[in-house]
């Protein structure tokens, strides 16, 4: 295996590059033309929830992952994100492309809150 297609393998398996970012670089490297490899910054999704002051949830996960991710998500949750009118495909490639880092959600109510943000 040729250097190049190591390291495109390796970008991919850390979360720097998406799949088909990977797929394009590998199409790129077996047609024999030259690039320049320079992997995305990775970013992370970080979801906190809190209730009655306590920390009850602190999830970190590379956006990259996120993708993935949704394949587990049950059919029913999958269906009542339609119902609500909630495109999660959309969603994510906005997150992934045009929505930069920051605070995504803020809710306080009392002691209770939930925070969703990218880093």
């Amino acid at each position: 295996m040729s250097e190049e297609r190591k390291k495109i393998l390796e970008m991919l398996a850390e979360g720097k590059v998406s799949p088909d970012e990977a797929n394009d670089l590998l199409n790129t490297v077996e047609k024999g033309e030259t690039t320049t490899i320079t992997p995305r910054a990775r970013r992370l999704l970080k979801i906190r929830v809190s209730e009655g002051g306590e920390e009850k949830v602190n999830v970190t996960l590379p956006l990259a992952l996120a993708r993935v991710a949704m394949k587990f998500v049950p059919e029913d949750a999958k269906k009542e994100l339609d119902e609500q009118g909630i495109d999660v495909e959309e969603l994510l490639s906005s997150i992934s492309t045009e929505i930069p880092d920051g605070k995504l959600v803020d809710v306080k109510d009392g002691d209770d809150s939930v925070e969703i943000f990218i880093e």
